[in-house]
């Protein structure tokens, strides 16, 4: 899935922004972390830029069962700041009854949980920085442009360039039924394992863009360096205004 990276959500006009996106579930950038508002329940994930696994990841839930309401009230009250509602969030103590906190008491409906985050895929975006779109080809290939290209799905023909199946190098026996990889797995693993990646010119077609993992061919791809269309939801949002 490509997360897309907002700079901020500390304003009524970027609250609203956000929830008419297509899926609202974006990166901020400042302060940084995950967030996600796609049912009743609003889900912030803390990160930092040394996270790369995301279960080490302290995450939020607030919200209700039965409406979103108490959720973006509980948004409204903190004055559309989503610092402000993270610095709160940190002090509340959750060895005793959360609704007696002080900061939270106000809002009689609002469930609120903390625990660890379970998906692992998640990223500090910072860990490598925006994976912005690129319009050009790069002067010389690294992995960072290659991770751009795939984050933003710019490439077509994505095909692998293995010549054997796991176990049977000493043979190299051909196998054309070898699957390209998944790429947000790969994504996933060219950011967390940087050393085990190289992302270089296809030897045997300039067009193309060969990535190697653990000095082994695995696939290539064309580049496209059209950047993607933004994908916002022409619609009112649910929650009142």
């Amino acid at each position: 899935m490509n997360i897309r990276c907002l700079p901020h959500l500390n304003t009524r006009e970027a609250w609203l922004a956000f929830c008419q996106r297509e899926v609202p579930y974006c990166f901020i950038e400042q302060p940084e972390c995950l967030v996600d508002f796609q049912t009743t329940y609003l889900m912030i994930t803390l990160l930092d830029g040394n996270t790369r696994d995301g279960k080490q990841a302290t995450k939020y839930s607030l919200g209700s069962r039965s409406s979103l309401e108490p959720a973006w009230h509980f948004i409204k009250a903190c004055s559309f700041d989503l610092e402000l509602m993270i610095d709160g969030l940190n002090q509340v103590n959750f060895d005793s009854n959360v609704r007696d906190n002080s900061f939270l008491k106000a809002h009689t409906d609002l469930t609120v949980r903390k625990f660890f985050s379970k998906e692992r895929s998640i990223i500090s975006p910072s860990h490598l920085g925006r994976l912005m779109p690129l319009r050009q080809a790069p002067s010389h290939w690294d992995l960072y442009s290659a991770c751009a290209l795939l984050a933003n799905n710019q490439f077509r023909e994505l095909r692998s360039e293995q010549l054997a199946l796991p176990g049977n190098d000493e043979f190299m026996v051909e196998f054309k039924g070898i699957p390209a990889p998944e790429v947000q797995q790969m994504l996933n693993s060219m950011i967390s394992s940087p050393d085990r990646w190289q992302a270089l010119p296809h030897p045997n077609d300039s067009r193309r863009v060969i990535l190697r993992q653990d000095q082994a061919p695995l696939c290539s791809f064309e580049p496209v360096y059209q950047p993607p269309e933004p994908k916002m939801a022409q619609r009112v949002p649910r929650w009142a205004i």
